[in-house]
């Protein structure tokens, strides 16, 4: 099954594969000019977008549903996440590959986007085991808890702003978001009644 042999590593091997095909796959057909840089974007957005909901959503649906899903859902959840930070520096180079082909126009700096740039990479480092020890669980708790509810946020503005532009992209994704975050709200609020 593709579910046991891509898992762990091989789950961020394969996504630094996939994410860098699709990257070749628009450059092959495309070029390096405006449209394609706008086209990774988009690409590694949503590729990032779906790998964030998969680590966001895990412990929740653990909680609230145990399946072979979710129950391999939680045992990736960190390789997930480091498959998020993959896919997302892939998206930070079209980022910058934008801004080189507009000669500095485009894009803007947005400064949430760079602070959640800086939490996901503190988050990707201290999800390796010496710097987890070294940061300590509590603090790590509050870094992983503070960074994936700021990056759910960053990614609920965006596709707000997007929903008069892109209504039939930005609405689903949207919603996803919303439902992932009921989801999360639900499961701890089973985990108040039990104790």
């Amino acid at each position: 099954m593709i579910g046991t042999y891509i898992q762990k590593w091989r789950l961020v091997g394969f996504t630094a594969l996939f994410v860098g095909l699709i990257i070749v796959m628009i450059v092959v057909f495309q070029g390096i000019d405006e449209l394609a840089m706008r086209m990774m974007i988009r690409a590694t957005g949503r590729t990032s977008l779906i790998l964030f909901l998969s680590a966001f959503v895990a412990s929740s649906l653990r909680k609230l549903w145990s399946s072979p899903i979710s129950i391999w859902l939680i045992k990736n959840r960190r390789y997930l996440g480091l498959s998020m930070a993959v896919s997302h520096t892939y998206h930070a180079f079209a980022l910058l590959g934008l801004w080189y082909v507009t000669a500095g126009v485009a894009p803007a700096i947005d400064p949430l986007g760079t602070i959640g740039y800086i939490l996901l990479f503190a988050m990707t480092i201290t999800s390796f085991e010496k710097p987890a020890k070294y940061l300590g669980k509590r603090n790590w708790q509050i870094l992983h808890t503070t960074g994936m509810h700021f990056l759910w946020l960053g990614l609920v503005a965006e596709y707000i702003l997007k929903l008069t532009k892109l209504p039939f992209v930005a609405l689903p994704l949207l919603s996803l978001l919303v439902v992932v975050m009921i989801l999360r709200i639900v499961a701890a609020h089973r985990d108040e009644l039990t104790v």
